[in-house]
């Protein structure tokens, strides 16, 4: 699926009737499914996400509004400023963002542990898009053709799925949790881009994290000690299926939408990381 030009996401941003004048729009550069934008307007600086569902990646944006202003609630997403037609606009958070090229420090990995078990305890309702990485990794595995994947790697994938302990969805979880999608501002930490969020168990959120973070086994234990809702045996054996799903995400953007930006790099670190992480 084509992202959209920019200046087209640029006039349509500029139409939104929440302008108390005429906004100045700067285009974002990143982001592998959306056009972002920064737009300042009456004093005050917003971000602007423009984006279509995405079916092969089972991405609904009225999921994602919904689970945003869910999580803004909760007090861990920056506030929704506007929602409809594919556009999300949200106060613009002044702030660091997370690298997954860069270690993470324990102070951090607190913040990111203790905005994770609001989410996991704030009400939400079952009817979110259910996510659950084994059942959207088996989808990912039959949408792509039959010799797609080299059959060593897909043996690998059939058996990590194999082996993945059964999930209790009970929560809304974020289930993308790179380091980028985390900004640090003062002494809080924001999560953003809520588009594959969903109904689901909170383990899958700590076991992102200590995959895609890179996590030792003392900052393990410092993530799970922080959270307090999830057990750690829990979190790491579902440390090889987040990887797979991870992985498979890379793969079929690759078969849908073509190889773009950095994601020959970003798939071939995806690769790395899940043998890595394999039993």
């Amino acid at each position: 699926m084509h992202a959209e030009h920019p200046s087209s996401g640029v006039t349509r941003l500029s139409s939104l009737p929440i302008w108390s004048e005429a906004p100045v729009i700067e285009p974002v550069p990143g982001g592998r499914t959306n056009e972002n934008f920064r737009v300042s307007a009456g004093g005050r600086s917003y971000f602007a996400r423009i984006g279509n569902d995405l079916p092969h990646h089972h991405v609904r944006r009225t999921n994602e509004a919904r689970c945003h202003r869910l999580a803004a609630a909760a007090g861990v997403a920056p506030s929704v400023i506007h929602t409809g037609d594919g556009i999300l606009v949200t106060a613009f958070i002044e702030g660091r963002t997370l690298m997954h090229t860069e270690p993470v420090d324990d102070r951090t990995l607190g913040l990111i542990a203790r905005a994770l078990n609001k989410i996991h305890r704030y009400p939400a309702p079952p009817d979110l898009n259910p996510f659950d990485p084994v059942i959207i990794c088996r989808k990912n595995l039959a949408d792509l053709p039959a010799n797609f994947l080299p059959q060593q790697r897909r043996r690998l994938l059939e058996a990590i799925l194999k082996a993945t302990p059964a999930l209790h969805a009970r929560c809304m979880i974020h289930a993308d949790l790179i380091p980028e999608n985390f900004i640090v501002a003062d002494e809080r930490i924001y999560i953003v881009d809520w588009e594959y969020a969903g109904y689901g168990d909170p383990a899958v959120d700590l076991a992102q994290i200590i995959v895609l973070f890179r996590l030792d086994h003392r900052q393990t234990e410092l993530l799970l000690r922080h959270h307090g809702g999830v057990d750690i045996a829990t979190a790491r054996a579902l440390g090889p299926a987040v990887a797979a799903r991870e992985t498979l995400w890379c793969e079929i953007q690759s078969h849908f939408v073509g190889i773009r930006g950095d994601l020959e790099e970003y798939r071939a670190l995806c690769w790395r990381r899940l043998e890595g992480a394999a039993p």
